[in-house]
């Protein structure tokens, strides 16, 4: 570990950041792109740090309006707050809308069937539309393939990532002290507390939830 970066810090790394970074190389981002980063959560602020600084135009929407502002500061330079629409056609619309008809690459971390077609969407003609956040089978959402044979746009599958991404994403912490990654856990356990830890993260209290563990 770099003795630049904090315990706290680098615990984003594995998993969150790393699948985050390994979503972004998979959706090939490039320097001016616009890029829809859908949902805020922890992997959502990760990819929009990652977006942002391989020089692309990062918007992040959510329907958790109260997620936005996290974020922005994390590199996001437009936030689209889904909750104003009452559709899925209207979130599609609002997307669309301020990416000025669609963007580049969208990457779906929310773990919603409905919105990994409504994703799709909101890609411009011949984009990239990467699914990161649904990994649950079983699990369904109405598609219109003619649509989508239309747009000829791309879908890709990023789920886990490979092993050398996790020495990426430390790099990466060490390189962007401009964002505040120890904020991002939020709330510490003790590990006899981990329950509490469990029951806060799933009511999305918390952002991550750290357990300390006492050394001595």
């Amino acid at each position: 570990m770099p003795d630049s970066v904090s315990s706290k810090a680098v615990s984003f790394a594995n998993c969150a950041l790393s699948q985050a970074y390994a979503g972004c190389e998979t959706g090939e981002i490039k320097r001016g792109q616009k890029v829809i980063v859908l949902g805020a959560g922890g992997l959502g602020v990760c990819a929009s740090s990652v977006a942002s600084q391989m020089g692309a135009e990062v918007f992040v929407a959510e329907m958790a309006a109260n997620r936005l502002a996290k974020s922005v500061e994390f590199g996001a330079h437009h936030t689209v707050d889904l909750s104003q629409a009452d559709s899925g056609a209207g979130r599609v619309e609002l997307m669309r809308e301020s990416t000025g008809g669609g963007a580049d690459v969208v990457i779906d971390l929310t773990g919603v069937p409905d919105a990994f077609s409504e994703a799709v969407r909101s890609v411009r003609p011949g984009g990239v539309m990467v699914s990161i956040g649904n990994i649950s089978p079983n699990k369904f959402t109405q598609f219109d393939p003619g649509l989508f044979t239309r747009s000829g746009v791309q879908i890709r599958a990023s789920i886990r990532y490979p092993a050398n991404v996790l020495g990426k994403s430390v790099t990466f912490i060490e390189s962007t002290p401009q964002f505040p990654w120890e904020d991002l856990v939020d709330a510490d356990f003790a590990i006899a507390d981990v329950r509490d830890a469990l029951k806060a993260a799933e009511a999305r209290e918390v952002t991550r939830a750290g357990l300390v563990i006492d050394e001595d």
